[in-house]
């Protein structure tokens, strides 16, 4: 008996434990293949065949991150409703899939609404040759800052409104398809935990890409992520 008790004893502590570890791979996903982050990672030039030449690895890259997360979330049964077989691999493979060219199309309209001319905050404090907690204090304020905020061409900031209303949206729409819809608090906390996810990610990879940048300011990757 004592032994039975232990083992349920146990049972909810795993749980939290692998939820937990499903949040920080789904994060570090998150950072490394979402639509912004993998704008931030491709090949950037000033022209057009150049550009052209890059879409082929930028959507490699989303595949690749779609089945990385699907098969992570496929060995965790996240979300339960969705059972470890092929078609419930299916349906998380078309969830991140769904998530993305949701994000990636609600991005390109708004930024031809409100288009975004350059990084809130620059990032030479973060580079080679400083202390590092310096350095990576200022990498990890500048993936924040240039995640929620871009600079006007007269200067002044405002919200990134391309990104953070793309994430936002897109998190809300892939609810159509998900389980956690039966319910509203379900619902909600999921459409709360993908925009956290994806937001605290794409600040990752940007303190990250703010981190490793050694050239020139006027060129850095920053700057050239809110192009389009």
């Amino acid at each position: 008996m004592r032994v039975q008790a232990t083992a349920l004893g146990v049972q909810p502590r795993t749980r939290r434990v692998m939820h937990t570890l499903a949040m920080a791979l789904l994060a570090a996903c998150a950072a490394i293949f979402s639509p912004g982050a993998v704008r931030a990672q491709a090949v950037h030039a000033d022209s057009v065949a150049a550009h052209d030449s890059s879409t082929g690895s930028h959507y490699a890259l989303l595949a690749v991150g779609a089945l990385s997360a699907a098969t992570f979330n496929q060995a965790t049964a996240m979300p339960a409703k969705w059972k470890r077989t092929w078609r419930g691999y299916g349906a998380r493979v078309g969830d991140q899939v769904g998530f993305a060219a949701s994000e990636e199309l609600l991005r390109f309209a708004l930024l031809r609404v409100v288009p975004a001319h350059g990084p809130a905050m620059r990032c030479e404090g973060a580079r080679a040759g400083r202390p590092f907690w310096p350095r990576l204090g200022r990498a990890l304020s500048c993936g924040v800052v240039n995640t929620l905020m871009v600079r006007e061409t007269s200067g002044a900031r405002r919200p990134n409104v391309p990104l953070l209303g793309a994430i936002v949206g897109a998190s809300a729409v892939s609810l159509a398809w998900r389980p956690e819809r039966e319910s509203a608090s379900k619902g909600l906390a999921f459409v709360f935990t993908r925009i956290g996810v994806v937001t605290g990610g794409t600040a990752m990879n940007g303190a990250y890409g703010a981190y490793r940048e050694t050239g020139p300011t006027q060129n850095s990757k920053p700057e050239l992520q809110t192009r389009h």
